[in-house]
């Protein structure tokens, strides 16, 4: 469990498919957030091969990200 964790302990989670070009909303992020608190996924599964979503895609998802650590916090 994340909760384990040494508190000087930090980690990164990945809440969104980098190689997808669809951005997903800030309700989807915010519910992996939530999911991974639950039970936590490696993000093992990317394969070097894929593509990567553009640059513009990519400030989509990160501005998604910031509005779901937004909801995440307010429970």
């Amino acid at each position: 469990m994340l909760t384990d964790l040494p508190r000087d302990v930090r980690i990164g989670v990945g809440v969104v498919d980098q190689k997808q070009e669809r951005v997903e909303t800030p309700t989807e992020i915010a519910a992996r957030a939530r999911r991974v608190l639950r039970t936590p996924d490696c993000g093992f599964a990317t394969f070097a091969d894929t593509p990567i979503a553009p640059a513009g895609v990519a400030e989509a998802k990160l501005h998604a990200i910031v509005e779901a650590a937004r909801l995440v916090r307010r429970g």
